[in-house]
């Protein structure tokens, strides 16, 4: 009979260490950017003009803010299988670093391709391309 190892798939009993330190971090880090990328929606949803459809800069401001949303859960996911693999701490930091510093990167990318924007005169615009013309406003501010 031969001797069969069991392997254990996922982290095991991390899972008591690892789910609140994902829940502090999503709600600590990661919250500010979810609520920043619905509230661009909602204003672009509020301005809506036709000619988002087939902004290049909408489509690219759509996706950061759709990537801003999925991403956190699957980074940490990583982290998660990273920790299992109990070789990987190198990657494990890369990852942790990334997703601290991910709210302000996308934040910036969100900021400054938003397609419906005003101009000094108070004139509504559609931006085409991402961050050209450059935002007027300050920063995080439509």
């Amino acid at each position: 009979m031969e001797k069969t190892e069991r392997r254990q798939l996922g982290i095991g009993w991390h899972w008591l260490w690892f789910f609140p330190l994902c829940v502090l971090v999503l709600l600590l880090v990661e919250w500010h950017t979810v609520v920043y990328g619905f509230m661009a929606l909602k204003l672009a949803w509020q301005r809506w003009d036709w000619g988002v459809l087939i902004s290049p800069s909408a489509a690219f401001c759509l996706s950061v803010i759709a990537f801003s949303v999925v991403w956190p859960p699957f980074g940490l996911g990583s982290v998660a299988h990273l920790v299992a693999a109990r070789r990987q701490w190198r990657w494990v930091i890369v990852m942790i670093a990334v997703i601290l510093l991910f709210p302000i990167v996308t934040d910036f990318l969100i900021w400054g391709s938003f397609p419906l924007t005003f101009d000094n005169e108070g004139v509504g615009r559609l931006r085409v391309i991402p961050f050209f013309p450059w935002p007027s406003g300050d920063y995080l501010e439509f």
